[in-house]
């Protein structure tokens, strides 16, 4: 390419990427150099694929539009004239943005902006080399914000141990590839980031049994997903400040501990036998939502509260409360309670396997 903007401009951003409504919509970004170097404007094109087509012909519309990208490279306001017939940058962004919302089947900027999965492709000048970035919108309460990084993640949230990198010479459906990793760790992130909404979730359990999960309505509370423990389907932790250790957990887990027979003296014993003897302990047959057993444990180790299902295939669901060392949080011990009880209730099974 012929970079035209001052050397400080050491890289190029020459695709913006975009999922919704089962489509993949790709942006093409020029710069508009002016005479003193700097950027006046940006010149764009658009293409667009079904996220149900293979990887290389994803990735094969991306390589295209970045060989598009060096072919172009940076405009002169002389170039930007004569591509696009508008003699003012101002016009043509006033032209362009309407058709670029009807490309993409959005209803408007703000619909275009937080309402669907993103990505970018950057271009390294002295390096020649292209780094995806993640890019997501995540919620506290009802606020939405945007955020992005590169394509590591964010130390201290969730990170990534690969980048996403490549050069000219990258296969098509590597790009491809890279391309639904970008936009799947994207999602990662918004997930994770997304605090006190109070949304609902499906879940596949092992053994093929849908469960719908409604997250907690308190700004504390980040979605986890499984942890990275292959027992647990879901976690919200309880994050007191931000950079802290989670202080509690709302967990959905199998209960390998009584699978042979759920009844009130097995979780009693395993309990005993998995936290140590109890200053106070309950177990009772219940019927609370979904569940059949409710089960609390209290001592200086834990405080836990648990409810259970039994399964089609015999294992055991597992929905609980977890407080470590309660004596030194005593607020959440008696804030969480009322506030689990109602993410317990809010559990629905929405397909049972035979």
């Amino acid at each position: 390419m012929i970079a035209r903007l001052q050397d400080y401009f050491v890289s190029r951003l020459p695709l913006f990427i975009r999922k919704r409504n089962e489509h993949i919509y790709f942006q093409l970004q020029i710069e508009i150099a002016r005479d003193d170097g700097l950027c006046a404007g940006i010149y764009r094109e658009y293409k667009k694929i079904r996220t149900d087509r293979s990887l290389e012909e994803i990735g094969k519309i991306a390589k295209d539009m970045l060989i598009r990208f060096h072919e172009l490279s940076d405009l002169s306001t002389d170039e930007f004239k004569a591509l696009t017939g508008f003699n003012d940058i101002e016009s043509y962004d006033k032209d362009n943005n309407p058709y670029r919302i009807r490309f993409m089947d959005a209803k408007n900027d703000e619909d275009l902006l937080y309402n669907y999965e993103g990505c970018s492709i950057r271009y390294i000048l002295a390096e020649k080399k292209y780094n995806l970035a993640l890019s997501w919108v995540y919620q506290e309460g009802r606020k939405k914000w945007l955020d992005g990084s590169d394509s590591t993640g964010k130390q201290g949230i969730l990170t990534f141990d690969e980048p996403l990198e490549f050069n000219d010479g990258v296969a098509p459906e590597c790009l491809g590839e890279m391309i639904m990793e970008a936009f799947d760790r994207s999602s990662k992130m918004a997930r994770i980031m997304t605090r006190g909404t109070g949304l609902p979730k499906e879940i596949d359990l092992l053994e093929g049994t849908i469960l719908e999960v409604t997250s907690p309505k308190d700004k504390h509370f980040v979605d986890y997903e499984d942890a990275g423990v292959g027992e647990i389907y879901q976690d919200y932790a309880y994050i007191a400040r931000e950079g802290s250790e989670s202080s509690a957990d709302f967990l959905l887990t199998m209960a390998p501990e009584i699978y042979e027979d759920l009844c009130c003296e097995n979780i009693r014993s395993a309990w005993i036998d998995a936290f140590g003897e109890a200053d106070e302990l309950d177990v009772k047959e219940t019927e609370y939502g979904i569940y059949q057993y409710r089960a609390e444990l209290k001592n200086k180790k834990m405080f836990r509260i648990a409810y259970f299902r039994e399964l089609n295939d015999g294992t055991v669901l597992e929905c609980c409360l977890e407080i470590t060392s309660p004596s030194k949080k005593k607020k959440l011990t008696e804030k969480l309670p009322e506030m689990f009880e109602q993410f317990t209730l809010n559990c629905k099974i929405l397909k049972i396997t035979n």
